[in-house]
């Protein structure tokens, strides 16, 4: 009913359900996001470019938000999968203590396991004045010389980082990819900011200041936000490989519609959750050397009930999602594996033939 058109095939978005011209097929959806690693595309023409832009904005929610911005700022990959150390994933600017001085505290980042101190000044409205940054961002002076030339810039459009552990008269500017970031406990400062920016301006503090160096093992002080749009793009992965094996006529069936509605719209989460340790699915493949980090997947069928499970860096935060439940027909399991750091993709048969292969060969 979709997909037949004079002997052809229409593009038919599988998430929206719509055709041109209403809806453009412009770009392609990757299997895993490109942001994690995956390389595997939807053939043009499976999911709209309409579709494809709001997907954007959940996968960067996952990635930057969500339990999976952990093991991606210590492990990557960077940017688009990139796995140089230059396009490294960076967290969010975060305040980070020293373990052997707990009130020192700074703000900074994680990238590749590695902390980062971003350039900052450290107020105490007594008239102390500190500014702190990386040694590896450059040479102290040009470091501060730069942020100098920034701050008359400063235009109270800032993140705001509140801890009680700030002093009532202490209060931190920093300045990191073209964002303003504050840390305080009394918000009452922040009215006084501009009085010390331009204290700082016409006094020239630091000119003919003395650089020191210290070595500190930092405590980061992170939040995620566990909400559906961790699980929203689960199953959104899930689903992209269903259509990847099965076919776009397959996954456009209307036994798919509750959970095409909720990837795309949200609401009540019905569908996906995370799967206790001892439930782990990926048990049944333990003695398999899969890629070490990788993303899996696997799909089967219990019951009536289609079934997908998804994990991330190895057999880590496992999340089960229930396709639909109305399924009569037989299925046989699938799987997908993402190694994102050979950039390479297999069907769990594809990787299971090969690794027999590798070892009937050694065995000769």
């Amino acid at each position: 009913e979709y997909l037949k058109i004079k002997g052809g095939f229409m593009r038919v978005c599988i998430y929206l359900k719509g055709t041109e011209p209403e809806l453009s097929f412009t770009s392609e959806e990757h299997i895993f996001p490109a942001g994690i690693g995956g390389i595997q595309k939807l053939p043009q023409g499976y999911v709209s470019h309409e579709c494809n832009n709001a997907f954007s904005a959940l996968e960067l929610e996952f990635m930057r938000n969500s339990l999976i911005a952990f093991p991606r700022q210590f492990y990557g990959p960077g940017k688009r999968g990139n796995l140089s150390p230059k396009k490294a994933t960076k967290s969010n600017v975060t305040l980070m203590s020293s373990r052997d001085a707990p009130d020192l505290i700074e703000l900074g980042y994680i990238s590749l396991g590695r902390p980062y101190v971003i350039p900052q000044l450290k107020i105490d409205i007594n008239g102390t004045v500190h500014f702190i940054s990386d040694r590896s961002f450059g040479e102290y002076k040009k470091q501060f010389k730069d942020f100098v030339k920034k701050l008359p810039k400063f235009d109270y459009k800032y993140i705001l980082h509140e801890d009680e552990r700030f002093g009532k008269g202490d209060f931190i500017i920093g300045y990191h990819d073209g964002k303003w970031h504050v840390a305080l406990s009394n918000k009452a400062l922040i009215s006084e900011i501009d009085g010390f920016i331009e204290k700082i301006l016409s006094q020239k503090v630091f000119e003919n200041g003395t650089p020191q160096y210290a070595t500190v093992q930092p405590k980061v002080h992170q939040t995620i936000q566990m909400d559906d749009r961790y699980f929203r793009t689960c199953a959104k992965i899930v689903f992209n490989y269903l259509a990847f094996t099965k076919g776009q006529e397959f996954v456009l069936n209307e036994r798919f519609d509750p959970l095409r509605d909720w990837i795309v719209n949200g609401g009540e989460n019905e569908f996906a959750t995370l799967l206790a340790r001892e439930n782990n699915r990926f048990e049944m493949f333990s003695p398999i050397p899969f890629p070490e980090l990788s993303h899996r997947l696997i799909i089967t069928k219990i019951g009536t009930t289609l079934i997908g499970y998804i994990s991330f860096y190895g057999a880590s935060f496992e999340t089960v999602i229930k396709l639909c439940t109305n399924f009569e027909d037989s299925f046989e399991l699938e799987g997908y594996i993402c190694d994102w750091q050979k950039r390479k993709e297999y069907s769990l048969n594809d990787f299971l033939n090969a690794l027999h292969d590798k070892n009937e060969s050694n065995l000769m």
